[in-house]
């Protein structure tokens, strides 16, 4: 079984070696990559594997009898991915485990003395330093709690505040001071929950109500993304900002955001219809000036080949933005495809819809859109990606624009300034 997970990986990464998109085999997911474009995650739910465009795919190993628990995740320089595997001295029950590149080596991280019979503790995130490892380890045959491995420390059991519920890790920031995942409630609702230095805090949005499972965490430990319960809607937390709702225009779906860059600035989800399968949704990115972006249209806008490939579930983000990543459908193969996407040269995520100097909110755009740059504008000119001056105007002291006639799709903006001429890509809804 492991000779041909390896020989499907390896097939589909030498065939496509240094594209912008990479197709890395069927029912691949990916669930993180390290800055240097190394991509983990799991085959089939099966195995876990590590993918590069330089030397292809490869399995790391495979999991117990029931699949994979937990996410595989790797460290910011690729040298460390963390997982949950079968332990061989503890009667091949599922542990979390940290695997170090370099020498191949296992280093089972332990758990807090309970098990189903089938596992003791999982892993679910990692720092981006690759220095501290979170999840979850059993408590008693029905319950358990999040749990901390801190720079090769013991574990650390975060505890559960409802007595007879469970709690779960799934994040951690740069120094380990701030773990962020779900604590059930009675009902068994998972509710959004910090632990500062180990102690327990629920995420409220600006109304003061508590947030959904926090799905991931920044470097500094100030943004936050997450999904709602009760709402079906997608949401990013900042200390600061407060809560921004993430949703779809299509009333069918729920949005779920998955997980962020180092800097919290670039969030990655997917909206679907829950009666529907996943691959039948529509993945996003998602930054504070350009909002909610189609990944595939993103992608487009680029020029870049999607290979057929319809993305749907984007789980994975290097630390730096700069590689996208998850499984999607190619429909007409009929197939579940794993995906990494390559952005060029310095461009990062957060650089989707807005330039350096010219930015446009909100986008994409409904009726109007404010137009925001510290030069004096002159006009604004609206292109379609075939060259196409769709729409001109002379811009008013509120710089706004009603762009309300245009049809949906992927277009240029250029403003002209006193300083020049500037240009953003625009979505319309």
């Amino acid at each position: 079984m492991k000779k041909f997970y390896t020989m499907a990986l390896g097939v589909c990464a030498l065939s496509l070696s240094n594209a912008q998109v990479s197709d890395i085999g069927s029912y691949v997911q990916v669930t993180d990559i390290s800055n240097n474009g190394v991509a983990v995650g799991n085959i089939f739910g099966s195995a876990i594997f590590m993918w590069s465009e330089a030397n292809s795919g490869a399995v790391i190993a495979e999991g117990g009898e029931f699949g994979v628990s937990g996410n595989a995740n790797i460290s910011e320089d690729g040298s460390l991915i963390s997982m949950s595997l079968p332990n061989p001295s503890n009667g091949d029950q599922d542990e979390a485990v940290v695997y170090t590149v370099a020498n191949q080596s296992f280093n089972y991280l332990g758990d807090l003395g309970f098990s189903t019979g089938m596992d003791t503790s999982s892993a679910w995130g990692m720092s981006s330093n690759g220095q501290h490892v979170v999840g979850f380890a059993w408590t008693s045959a029905s319950k358990g709690e999040a749990v901390l491995w801190k720079a090769g420390a013991p574990i650390l059991g975060l505890g559960s505040t409802v007595s007879t519920r469970s709690s779960r890790a799934n994040d951690v920031n740069a120094d380990a001071s701030i773990v962020a995942g779900w604590q059930d409630a009675d009902n068994g609702l998972r509710q959004g929950v910090l632990w500062r230095n180990g102690v327990q805090e629920f995420l409220k949005d600006n109304d003061g109500v508590t947030l959904g499972e926090a799905a991931a965490i920044s470097a500094d430990g100030k943004t936050v993304c997450g999904t709602t319960n009760l709402t079906g809607l997608g949401y990013v937390w900042n200390e600061t900002d407060g809560t921004t709702y993430i949703t779809s225009d299509n009333p069918d779906y729920i949005t779920y955001t998955t997980t962020m860059s180092a800097d919290g600035k670039t969030v990655l989800g997917f909206s679907f219809d829950p009666s529907q399968s996943l691959l039948l949704g529509e993945a996003f990115i998602w930054t504070k000036e350009g909002g909610r972006v189609n990944l595939n249209e993103y992608v487009a806008s680029l020029g870049f080949d999607d290979l057929g490939i319809t993305f749907a579930v984007p789980t994975g983000i290097s630390p730096d933005g700069k590689f996208l990543g998850g499984i999607g459908a190619d429909f007409e193969l009929g197939d579940a495809r794993g995906f990494v996407v390559r952005l060029p040269g310095a461009l990062a995520t957060q650089d989707a819809v807005v330039s350096d100097k010219l930015s446009v909110y909100p986008n994409p755009v409904k009726d109007f859109t404010t137009l925001k740059t510290s030069n004096k504008i002159e006009t604004a000119e609206v292109y379609n990606l075939a060259g196409q001056l769709v729409f001109s105007s002379k811009v008013n002291g509120d710089k706004k624009i009603n762009l309300s006639n245009l049809k949906p799709g992927i277009y240029i903006l250029k403003v002209k300034t006193d300083k020049g001429i500037e240009t953003v890509k625009l979505m319309k809804n």
